[in-house]
Order: structure tokens, then C-alpha cells, then sequence
């Protein structure tokens, strides 16, 4: 198997149909890391796409027709012998060096190949490995501040949401949002909600639909004079909520 073909594969979309892609996947499968040397059946290609034998070898003979695939018929095999040609829409070339062998018989691995396309959407710069970090496959999702203050002040487990729900508490961080709301604020309007409107049940969306009466500018000044401040209100509504559970 050769990782670095099957991604250059993936990565093509000029002219190829969807049979032609699955096609030309299926043998760089068995191809070498420089796409050569690859002769898997017609059989094992017919089980691999789920096509017929006659649209596996039209596939094939549009491949070599369209430059992607050079065909060598049986070769002493009962099998053609197939190369993926990686250099194709090739701007610059450069191998990649490998560490130590990891083939049980210690013969050394052929350099890869690593092409750029002249289409930089299709271009494949660095070579793909199943040891990467995963950080590195699939960077973190930048946390989401609204989401998170309405959250914790509201005493919500993220963790145990449905989808119903979920789908909620997303529409109440959307009209925080258009409001303008900071994390800060947040907090301290979820205090003046507790006070305004007591023994209600404190959710985001109840404080989204009442954010403007919320505002301690127009709430009666008694009622929010006490509230505390940045990571006071944060530290307050953490104690609150310890108490209550």
C-alpha cells in the first residue's frame, strides 16, 4: 500500500468521473510510493469499486488515454502492470527521505515523491502518515466564549445535552451574539436575572429573550448593587451552584 499515492489520488479533480477516481484508487492501493508497480486484478479492482469488469477496464482505458496511468499488458503475470503517473500537472518534484527500513526484509524504500499541482488546491506538500499527531490531522475547534459563559452560568452540563436541546441553547447563543454579548456580561445578567425574576428557572434561552430588561443600567438599582464584577460574578455563580447541588 502506498499512502502517498492514494492522498495524490484523492486529491484530483479536473477531468476524472467518480468510477474513473474509485478506479485509479484501487490501484494506487497496490502501487509502490512513486506509483509504480502496481498489477492488482481485474477481479480484486471489480471487488474494490463494486463495478462491472467492463466499467473497470473503460475506466482503465480513459485513465491511460487521460495521462493518469501507464498500462504494461501481462509482463509474465496474469495481471497488467500499472503506473500512476504522479508527475502529471507537475510544477516542481522533490523526494521526500525516509528514516530506517521498516520492511521485515531491511531492503531500503524507494523515495516519495511529492508533488505540487499546478491547481495548489491539489497539491500534496508533505507526505501523509498514520504516526501523525492528531492535533495535526484535525486541528482544535477555537473555543466558543458565549457558548461557554452562558453555560456555566446557567449551570448547564455540556456533556449530557441532546440534540433537542442542544439545538436550543445554540439559538440562545445566537441572539447573544446579535447582542453583542461579552462573557462578562453574561454572568452579570444572569445575577440580575436570578434577582429579577426569582425561583424562575435560570436557562439560556430564558436569559437571551429577557437580555435587554437584564441590563442593571434600567433594573431598579436595589435589585443589582450588590453584583459583583467580572471574575467575582464568575467565581459567585460557581459557589451558588456548588450550594444548590
Amino acid at each position: 500500500m502506498a499512502i502517498e499515492c492514494m492522498v495524490w489520488v484523492l486529491n484530483q479533480s479536473d477531468d476524472l468521473s467518480t468510477t474513473e477516481k474509485f478506479v485509479l484508487l484501487g490501484i494506487a492501493n497496490h502501487s509502490k510510493p512513486d506509483g509504480s508497480n502496481s498489477f492488482p486484478s481485474l477481479d480484486t479492482l471489480t471487488r474494490y469499486t463494486l463495478l462491472s469488469k467492463s466499467s473497470v477496464q473503460r475506466s482503465i482505458s480513459s485513465l491511460v488515454e487521460k495521462n493518469y496511468l501507464e498500462k504494461v499488458s501481462g509482463g509474465g503475470r496474469k495481471s497488467n502492470t500499472y503506473s500512476i503517473n504522479l508527475e502529471r500537472n507537475v510544477v516542481e518534484l522533490r523526494p521526500v527521505e525516509h528514516g530506517h527500513s521498516d520492511h521485515p526484509d531491511g531492503s531500503q524504500r524507494l523515495p516519495s515523491v511529492v508533488t505540487e499541482n499546478t491547481q495548489p488546491s491539489q497539491a500534496l506538500t508533505i507526505e501523509p502518515s498514520y504516526n501523525r499527531n492528531r492535533t495535526e490531522i484535525e486541528p482544535s475547534k477555537k473555543r466558543d466564549e458565549v457558548w461557554d459563559a452562558i453555560m456555566e452560568a446557567c449551570g448547564v452540563n455540556t456533556k449530557s445535552l441532546n440534540s433537542n436541546e442542544r439545538g436550543r441553547y445554540n439559538k440562545a447563543v445566537k441572539l447573544l451574539k446579535e447582542s453583542n454579548a461579552t462573557a462578562q456580561e453574561i454572568h452579570m445578567r444572569v445575577k440580575v436575572y436570578r434577582r429579577k425574576f426569582k425561583g424562575a428557572a435560570v436557562t439560556p434561552i430564558a436569559v437571551a429573550n429577557h437580555w435587554s430588561e437584564l441590563d442593571p443600567a434600567v433594573v431598579a438599582i436595589e435589585e443589582v448593587q450588590n453584583i459583583p464584577k467580572g471574575w467575582d460574578a464568575i467565581k459567585q455563580v460557581r459557589e451558588e451552584r456548588e450550594r444548590d447541588s
